[in-house]
């Protein structure tokens, strides 16, 4: 299966699982990416430079896999993905080598069961020290 049409099934079945909420489905190698999908709103927030910024981010985040497992996989498993939970994102990156994985990312609202806990630390940690969470 090509990439072309690996994207198409991915973008599918999320947009079939979680709608509108879909943000964007990123894959990426070395040398290239191709944005499967991207909401219209948020394709209006890059600018092209913005987003080969945020690619590359997301290439650089595959480096550390090897050693996350390295240190963590004898008692949590292999790591699947890496989650970043951004105050309007759930950005989830898939890294299958290094420089190369897909990204997909999720509006936070999609996941407000589960943020629930995400904030429910944040606002202890805020209670607890000086620093603030910006909302």
């Amino acid at each position: 299966m090509d990439s072309e049409e690996f994207g198409r099934l991915v973008v599918e079945a999320l947009r079939r699982d979680i709608g509108d909420h879909l943000r964007s489905v990123v894959g990426y190698t070395r040398d290239n990416y191709t944005v499967h999908y991207i909401r219209e709103d948020i394709a209006d927030s890059y600018t092209d430079a913005e987003l080969e910024d945020a690619i590359d981010e997301m290439r650089l985040e595959t480096l550390e896999q090897n050693y996350l497992n390295s240190v963590f996989q004898a008692r949590h498993g292999e790591v699947y993905c890496r989650v970043v939970v951004f105050s309007e994102a759930v950005e989830m990156n898939f890294a299958v080598n290094d420089g190369e994985g897909l990204a997909v990312a999720i509006d936070t609202d999609y996941f407000a069961r589960t943020d629930n806990v995400v904030k429910e630390i944040l606002a202890l940690i805020e209670e607890h020290s000086a620093w603030e969470l910006g909302e």
